[in-house]
């Protein structure tokens, strides 16, 4: 693996290149504003991220280690913090402005209106140039990272893979006599820890045995995975037809329903998932690798697991993170942005250890020290190991984020959040998203 950064100054200095920008024609209001000067020594090029709590503490010591690393070239990347709910609002108007940042985080699949209006940038002829080893990349994550009805164009670069597993509360699994060595595999053992870990009082749940809110994201994804093992496909392989096999669908609604309402192994009183489990309210918790680092330090006794086997097909949610180039009127920038990213994605040990997540890369897999560095193997290693089954990711289209399993707030969650409040029937729910989804893939 080469980790040695190749930015040299004939990349740096290039003659500036302005113009509007294709892809801003949405913002044609937006006034205009010379683009930021080409690179020179000494070299600033400019970061945002989204990442916050222990991953963006995680992430801020890349890119100080980039920086040191480079300190003696005169090269630095300055890195802005951007909240997420405001990021692509701001991307859109600094593109528009010429002041984009020069790259910054992105999740595969969800950015085809960015692709479709080039506020993001093809990055398969500046990879190649900068010498980024692609077929080091698991190929799944390649191809979540391109977009099929917009050039099929590589429009980012993966830095980490990440999938939703159970964790297991190991005091409620010791107190209900459970062995946390062999944790639930398929629906028949999870229902039996899930009853064994539940506590209720005056005929309410009090501690979940799966722990569930009542709307939003934990019952929402939920669905998603259950309804993809059942055999339920929100989109065919083409992009043609959505809400392929619904009766799969159905059958999860009813599995996520009975949760609440038959099993009485979950309660819709939660509100805060994340503090609720962390505080012994749940036994089992599905959830990201982004959780693993706050357990620990508040010293949870608990373990992961793979997700099980619920509907037939073992499968679970994927959620790929990388790095994305915005579009510059000067078109020079590029190149020396490349290069960062490429050292970023070498050099990306740390992330995908200490921070979250598993390697898209082979070379890093493959380190005898994966497993030991970060947090412990027992925590960490399902995520990981998990990657072969998570399936479960975005929808590569403009209506991409209607189709998202992981969201609180977008037209499935809240098309679901009809059933489990039971104000709508299942098959209306289903009637909904079908067509909803189709007008989508409809449109590209």
């Amino acid at each position: 693996m080469n980790t040695k950064s190749e930015i040299t100054d004939s990349t740096l200095l290039r003659p500036s290149r302005r113009g509007f920008l294709a892809g801003a024609a949405a913002l044609a209001a937006t006034p205009f504003v010379p683009a930021r000067p080409a690179l020179a020594k000494p070299v600033e090029i400019v970061h945002w991220s989204w990442l916050a709590a222990s991953d963006g503490e995680v992430w801020a010591k890349m890119i100080d280690a980039f920086n040191t690393a480079h300190a003696s070239q005169g090269i630095k990347i300055r890195m802005e913090i951007v909240p997420e709910e405001q990021y692509t609002t701001k991307i859109l108007a600094a593109v528009a402005s010429g002041k984009a940042p020069d790259f910054g985080w992105g999740t595969a699949g969800k950015e085809a209106a960015l692709a479709r209006d080039e506020v993001i940038v093809p990055l398969d002829d500046l990879a190649k140039a900068a010498g980024l080893d692609l077929p080091d990349f698991s190929a799944a994550s390649i191809q979540a990272s391109r977009y099929p009805k917009y050039g099929n164009g590589l429009f980012m670069v993966p830095m980490d893979l990440m999938s939703l597993q159970p964790l297991l509360n190991l005091a409620i699994a010791k107190e209900a006599g459970l062995d946390g060595s062999k944790p639930p595999t398929d629906a028949a053992s999870l229902m039996e820890w899930a009853k064994a870990m539940t506590k209720t009082e005056g005929g309410k749940v009090t501690r979940s045995g799966i722990m569930m809110t009542g709307s939003g994201v934990q019952p929402t994804v939920t669905w998603g995975i259950v309804a993809a093992q059942m055999g339920f496909r929100r989109a065919s392989d083409d992009l043609k037809t959505a809400a392929v096999n619904p009766d799969a669908g159905k059958a999860a609604m009813q599995w996520v329903l009975d949760l609440f309402d038959k099993q009485k192994v979950s309660t819709r009183d939660v509100t805060d998932r994340y503090k609720a489990f962390g505080t012994g309210q749940g036994g089992i918790f599905w959830t990201g690798p982004w959780t693993l680092n706050g357990y620990l330090g508040q010293k949870l006794d608990f373990t992961a697991a793979l997700f099980p086997n619920i509907g037939g097909t073992r499968r679970t949610y994927s959620e790929i993170g990388g790095l994305e180039l915005y579009a510059q009127g000067d078109k020079g920038r590029y190149e020396a942005t490349m290069q960062a990213v490429k050292w970023l994605s070498d050099n990306s040990f740390l992330w995908t250890t200490v921070g979250r997540g598993a390697s898209p890369r082979t070379s890093i897999l493959s380190r005898p020290d994966y497993k030991t560095a970060g947090a412990p193997w027992s925590v960490r290693g399902p995520f990981v190991e998990g990657m072969s089954f998570a399936t479960e990711g975005e929808i590569p289209v403009v209506a991409g984020p209607d189709f998202t399993i992981y969201s609180g707030g977008n037209f499935l969650a809240k098309t679901l959040d009809g059933v489990w409040a039971g104000k709508t029937s299942i098959d209306q729910a289903m009637a909904q998203i079908q067509e909803t989804w189709q007008r989508g893939l409809d449109e590209g």
